[in-house]
């Protein structure tokens, strides 16, 4: 077996010492991939110490006795990992899906009850309005134009006009107060 440790080599090529290969140099019977199979096809943002780490769980598991069993041991990692990314991948796509419905649901409440965003659109509208007018002018406007009365909405017709701006800024601005409340709700309910 001792051998065999001695014949291995790191598979991924590493600017640094991972975790698992100083803990493989400390522990005898660790295994590291043979670098005739060259480097395993991670996907920039993967864990190569992970990798290394089922590696070496599974040749410890395994414990390869000849160039057949590291084949089919390298072969079964490399296929769990693709497993693992596609769940990954899954699990990323569902939560997406969700978020968005979760996004469009907030959407739906927001616009059917002004009041829950009305700070955030008179903000929303301020930031806008800095654009074209001194940061004390338009805080005044957005101030005049984010009430909920006839009064307010025909003056923010009149200043998004004159700005040659759609009148779409109120869902705009409830699209980014949705979108912020569903990213604080994935960032609170977050796993470790």
């Amino acid at each position: 077996m001792i051998r065999l440790v001695e014949r291995m080599v790191a598979f991924v090529p590493r600017k640094s010492e991972s975790k698992t290969e100083v803990a493989a140099a400390q522990i005898p019977g660790q295994v590291q991939r043979l670098s005739l199979f060259g480097p395993p096809l991670l996907l920039e943002g993967e864990d190569a110490a992970a990798y290394d780490e089922l590696l070496a769980r599974m040749c410890a598991a395994v414990k390869p006795v000849d160039v057949i069993d590291e084949m089919l041991v390298a072969d079964i990692v490399a296929l769990e990992w693709e497993v693992l990314r596609w769940r990954r991948l899954k699990r990323t796509l569902m939560r997406q899906v969700a978020l968005k419905a979760l996004e469009r649901f907030l959407i739906d409440r927001l616009e059917s009850n002004y009041a829950l965003h009305e700070e955030h659109f008179q903000s929303y509208l301020t930031e806008i309005l800095k654009n074209y007018f001194p940061p004390e002018r338009a805080e005044m406007l957005a101030a005049e134009c984010a009430p909920n009365t006839d009064e307010a909405s025909d003056n923010l017709g009149k200043v998004l006009s004159s700005l040659g701006l759609g009148n779409n800024v109120l869902d705009d601005a409830r699209a980014d107060k949705a979108k912020e409340l569903a990213q604080e709700y994935v960032r609170v309910n977050e796993t470790p």
